[in-house]
C-alpha cells in the first residue's frame, strides 16, 4: 500500500499517471455515445486497459486508471457516483499487481507480468475476473447508495463488459506493453526505490479476502436484490430503470470492506 503515496515523488511515475490517464480518458470517449445505463454507463472496449497499466505501472496505473475513468465521466457520465467509479477504478488496475505476485508460479518461470507461458494466461484470467468483479461491485455499491440506480444492472454489465474485453484483447497487448516497458525501464519496479514500496505479503489471507471479498459482495448483491428488494434481473428494461435499496447496502456491504482491507494488505 506504502507505494499509492511515495510515488508521487518520482517524477516518472507521476508522467506515467498522466499518460495513462490521458489514453484511458480518450480511449473511452469514441463509446460515450453507445449507452447502457443512460447517464451511467455504456459500452468500454477500452476497460482492458487498467489491468494492462496496473501489472506495468503498478501504482502510477491505478492512479491512471482512477483520473482517466473520472475525466472520461465529465464527456456525459458525470454524476456523484463518479466518485464510485474513481474507486472502482482505482481497485480494477490496483489489484491486478498485487495478486500477480501471489500467484504460484511453475518451477522456473520468473514472475514477469507478461503472458509467455499457458500458466501465466491462466493467472492473468483469474487476476482479471476478480479485479473486474471488484470494480463493479464498488460501482454498483455506490450507485445504488447514491439512489441512482439498483446494484445488479451495473454490477453485470461492469463485470462482463470488463471480463470479455480484458480477456480477448489483453493477452494480444500486454506482451506488446510489458517488452516496450522493459526496454525503456518504464516498469515501476525499475523506477521506484524498493524502500519506498511495500513488499508483497507472505500472507495468503490477504489474496483470499480479496477473491471471497469481490466474490461475495457480487453474490450476495444479487441475491438480495432479487430475493429481498424484489429486483428482477432477467427483465433487463426494469433493471437498468431500478432504484437502490437500503438492504442490498447493508448486505455487500461487510463483503467490501472484506475485499478493501484484503487489497491494501496484500
Amino acid at each position: 500500500m506504502k507505494e499509492i503515496i511515495t510515488m508521487w515523488k518520482y517524477s516518472m511515475m507521476v508522467a506515467l499517471t498522466a499518460l495513462c490517464a490521458g489514453i484511458y480518458m480518450l480511449f473511452l470517449l469514441p463509446t460515450k455515445t453507445i449507452t447502457l445505463i443512460p447517464g451511467i454507463t455504456e459500452i468500454r472496449p477500452a476497460s482492458l486497459l487498467p489491468v494492462i497499466f496496473g501489472l506495468l505501472f503498478g501504482p502510477a496505473g491505478a492512479w491512471g486508471s482512477a483520473i482517466g475513468n473520472l475525466a472520461g465521466d465529465l464527456f456525459g457520465t458525470f454524476s456523484p457516483g463518479s466518485i464510485f467509479g474513481f474507486a472502482g477504478n482505482f481497485l480494477y488496475a490496483y489489484i491486478p499487481y498485487k495478486l500477480w505476485h501471489h500467484m504460484k508460479q511453475r518451477h522456473g518461470e520468473d514472475r514477469a507480468p507478461t503472458i509467455n507461458t499457458p500458466w501465466k494466461l491462466a493467472n492473468f484470467g483469474i487476476v482479471s475476473f476478480i479485479s473486474s468483479m471488484a470494480c463493479a461491485v464498488t460501482i454498483a455499491w455506490g450507485l445504488n447508495l447514491l439512489n441512482l440506480t439498483n446494484f445488479p444492472a451495473p454490477a453485470i454489465i461492469i463485470v462482463l463488459n470488463n471480463t470479455v474485453t480484458t480477456l480477448l484483447l489483453g493477452p494480444i497487448l500486454l506482451p506488446v506493453l510489458y517488452k516496450a516497458a522493459k526496454k525503456y525501464k518504464l516498469l515501476w519496479t525499475d523506477l521506484m526505490h524498493p524502500k519506498d514500496f511495500s513488499k508483497p505479503s507472505t500472507d495468503k489471507l490477504y489474496p483470499f479476502m480479496i477473491i471471497t471479498g469481490s466474490a461475495g459482495a457480487l453474490m450476495s448483491g444479487l441475491a438480495s436484490a432479487c430475493f429481498i428488494a424484489g429486483n428482477n434481473i432477467f427483465d433487463w428494461q426494469i433493471s437498468v430503470q431500478g432504484t437502490g435499496s437500503i438492504t442490498v447496502t447493508l448486505f455487500v456491504l461487510p463483503f467490501l470492506a472484506v475485499m478493501l482491507y484484503g487489497s491494501l494488505r496484500a
